[in-house]
């Protein structure tokens, strides 16, 4: 028999976390988590919900068994991440936003094969999962992604900035639904701030202002950041989770923004930042596989932006790898 040194756990523990995945969303569709905000029987919750008796206590321990929700005897009832992020109704809640993550995460194998066999064809090229319909639905789904602490902790780097108290006039470039302008508006009593995108999401933003009640320092602009003005006079322009769609045209688009700004202005950004050549970090290098695969060029390397920066004419550009709510990130400042 061979001499075995090492035991092959870890790559059954890999199939267990797409099967973790899976039950995650199938008691989401399931609407699991809402029930479970109180405690309730697995017989309980099956005439609650109208389900088969014997798979509900089957998928519930399911899900205690991978601690999203904890049991005591025969009562089940969620844990806190599932509380926060889970129940639907709730600001907080993400499932909608995770089912639009899944298929970006869940390429099956013979698709991976089929794309490092044959590579990119044409045809793959072309296929364009940033319809402006997919993008609107998508940026709906990640309301509560923003408020469920992105926007937190923009707020909580931006205002740590030096400059940040005597910053009049920001704009929010790619903003998506806008909770990170709308949220430093509120943490900033004279802040004004533009929010820019592409139209389809600029509407779901502007139903964000008025949710939040800032119309009076909150604005939006519709356009394509590559192609269109997204104007100047700004004393902080913020570009978060966006800036990957630019890198066809980067200098050009660093040289607008530092032109956008005024004398003394800061760019901020967060990115991915790939490290270690590439392979790190691992939720993200895991999470852009497919646009990879398909040679859509969307991976943002370590420092690259900060060169960028000093290229175009920043000076004090300084960059750190902070943990955000989906992992570790690059926040890039430099200063006109």
């Amino acid at each position: 028999m061979p001499d075995i040194q090492i035991g092959f756990k870890p790559l059954q523990d890999l199939l267990l976390k797409k099967s973790e995945a899976n039950i995650l969303l199938a008691a989401i569709e399931l609407d699991l988590f809402s029930v479970l905000e109180k405690n309730h029987s697995a017989e309980g919750i099956a005439q609650i919900l109208h389900l088969h008796p014997q798979n509900t206590a089957h998928i519930l321990n399911a899900l205690v068994a991978f601690n999203l929700i904890w049991k005591d005897g025969d009562i089940y009832n969620n844990s806190p991440i599932a509380n926060d992020f889970l129940v639907s109704g709730k600001p907080t809640y993400l499932g909608d936003y995770l089912r639009t993550c899944d298929p970006w995460y869940a390429i099956s194998p013979e698709m991976i094969c089929k794309l490092v066999r044959e590579g990119p064809k044409q045809a793959e090229r072309d296929v364009n999962p940033h319809s402006e319909n997919f993008l609107e639905m998508q940026t709906r789904r990640s309301i509560n992604y923003q408020r469920s602490g992105m926007a937190h902790m923009v707020v909580r780097l931006v205002s740590s900035l030096p400059e940040y108290s005597d910053f009049n006039r920001m704009l929010d470039l790619g903003c998506g639904p806008g909770l990170l302008g709308i949220a430093l508006a509120l943490d900033h009593p004279t802040l004004n701030v533009i929010l820019f995108d592409k139209p389809d999401i600029i509407s779901v933003a502007e139903r964000c202002v008025l949710e939040y009640g800032v119309s009076d320092r909150v604005t939006t602009m519709a356009g394509n950041y590559l192609n269109d003005s997204f104007g100047d006079g700004y004393d902080l322009i913020l570009a978060s989770m966006t800036l990957n769609y630019a890198l066809g045209s980067f200098d050009r688009l660093m040289k607008k923004i530092y032109e956008g700004l005024n004398h003394g202005g800061v760019c901020a950004t967060l990115s991915d930042g790939r490290t270690q050549n590439g392979s790190k970090p691992e939720e993200i290098v895991i999470s852009m596989l497919l646009p990879d695969l398909l040679g859509q060029n969307m991976a943002i390397r370590e420092d690259f932006i900060a060169n960028a920066m000093f290229h175009t004419g920043f000076h004090r550009v300084r960059t750190k790898m902070v943990q955000s709510p989906i992992g570790e990130l690059e926040w890039t400042i430099g200063k006109k």
